[in-house]
């Protein structure tokens, strides 16, 4: 979980410290259709997990996304 942590915010470019896995990515300053997409790709190169993006939508926090990656 923590490495996930690290992954999602390198893609946001903040330090780990800065979000939770309660955290609502989407409301997260950066937080655009490029970082969405970003995290798309982090999450298939690191986990191979492909998620379509209908699927992306109905995830609010970064504890979905987790669990998403780890459900496979």
């Amino acid at each position: 979980m923590e490495k996930f942590l690290e992954l999602v915010a390198e893609v946001f470019e903040i330090e780990p410290d800065e979000i939770a896995m309660d955290t609502v990515f989407r409301d997260l300053d950066d937080f655009c259709s490029m970082v969405g997409f970003s995290l798309l790709v982090m999450m298939e190169d690191e986990y191979g997990v492909k998620m379509s993006v209908d699927e992306f939508l109905k995830c609010i926090t970064i504890q979905d996304l987790y669990d998403r990656c780890v459900k496979d």
